[in-house]
């Protein structure tokens, strides 16, 4: 039994936590089901390893030892190393064994039953310890505030977890506004930005819209967005995107300032930032804007500085302004892709763009002047 248990323990400590958290993940993404139990269940799995090489020998021998000590670590094992799904299931065997004890204990009255109470009552109370640290766990990460936290920690490889999570704020509707201002302040004013969490809090505003979500994105645009660095570019593009989408047309006079504040510092090549989110306002005049300044974007694709996210954003949005054909076109590139959301894109829109990463097509400028004042007029 120790030779199990110890193996256990080893291969416990031996899988990274991140296996882990991507296992869960995986689970999450397809049951909708959360783990937030995982920490606390490991503080019972290794009390219960220590119980298992103190206890085991006196207690019990042979095939009991591995009924009343092997069956609870490897249900916990389960519950931490394998996905939950199968981890449930071995849980409800290990209460419906434990059932099968007790009745025996009440039915049969023999003495080498009760020589093993001990053992049994252990048992008892690692289950019940167990379901307890579930309920309440599971209860608190239910909660908004810690919702909202978790957001900044899942990874963007795991799109269905970060939908989820997204989804449950986004349902709870104006009510969660004030926290996420909050937690969206917070961040912004910490030493260091989590982006995560900037990105997909501005998200859940801009699905929750109303005029308090819109003024806590443009307060964010206005005082927090700084375009003098290359630090934050995936954070600060994502919000200036949303805010686009959220706002509409009030966005631009709000993306233009911030497009004029870059272009007066020569150390800032990013105004590629405020351009792609003007053409997702789906306002006229800003779309004439982008395309009076098409050399700039190009420029910034020809730098061999530019990454692969803005440019693939850049390359998108010329591609929405080439092949659009309505306001909707506008914004549905899927720029947020890299733009650490964790949110599956979709490749192709309902009027036929196929979009490309890659794209390098040609720009007629004044006939797509001419194209788009007839659709945004």
């Amino acid at each position: 039994m120790k030779q199990i248990a110890l193996f256990t323990a080893v291969l416990l400590l031996a899988l990274p936590a991140t296996s882990a958290e991507a296992c869960m993940n995986c689970v999450n993404s397809v049951t909708d089901a959360q783990t937030p139990f995982l920490n606390s269940l490991s503080g019972v799995f290794f009390g219960w390893l220590c119980l298992v090489l103190i206890f085991n020998r006196p207690l019990a021998k042979g095939t009991r030892r591995f009924l009343y000590f092997g069956v609870p670590v490897f249900v916990l094992g389960f519950l931490l190393i394998i996905p939950l799904g199968i981890g449930l299931v071995v849980l409800f065997c290990w209460i419906i064994y434990l059932l099968y004890r007790i009745l025996q204990v009440l039915i049969r009255k023999e003495a080498s039953i009760r020589q093993n109470l001990v053992p049994f009552g252990l048992n008892t109370v690692a289950l019940t310890l167990s379901m307890v640290l579930i309920f309440v766990t599971t209860t608190q990460a239910n909660s908004t505030p810690e919702l909202i936290q978790s957001l900044g920690h899942v990874s963007p490889f795991y799109p269905g977890t970060v939908h989820n999570l997204m989804s449950r704020l986004i349902q709870r509707g104006p009510d969660v506004v004030a926290p996420l201002s909050e937690s969206l302040k917070q961040n912004l004013e910490s030493k260091q930005v989590n982006p995560l969490l900037a990105t997909r809090i501005a998200y859940c505003l801009l699905q929750i819209g109303g005029p308090r979500a819109e003024a806590v994105l443009k307060h964010v645009v206005e005082e927090h967005i700084n375009l003098n660095d290359n630090e934050n570019t995936k954070w600060e593009s994502a919000v200036c995107c949303l805010y686009a989408e959220c706002a509409g047309s009030r966005a631009a006079p709000v993306l233009q300032k911030l497009l004029n504040d870059s272009e007066e510092q020569p150390t800032a090549p990013l105004s590629f930032i405020p351009l792609c989110a003007l053409v997702r306002t789906g306002d006229l005049t800003a779309v004439h804007t982008v395309l009076d300044q098409i050399e700039v974007l190009q420029h910034q694709l020809e730098d061999p500085f530019t990454n692969r996210g803005s440019a693939a954003m850049i390359r998108l949005t010329l591609q929405a302004l080439a092949e659009g054909q309505n306001r909707e076109d506008l914004k549905a590139s899927p720029i947020y892709h890299r733009l650490l959301l964790g949110l599956r894109p979709d490749h192709h829109t309902q009027t036929g763009i196929v979009w490309n990463q890659q794209w390098d097509g040609e720009l007629d400028i004044p006939a797509l002047k001419d194209h788009w004042s007839q659709i945004l007029k």
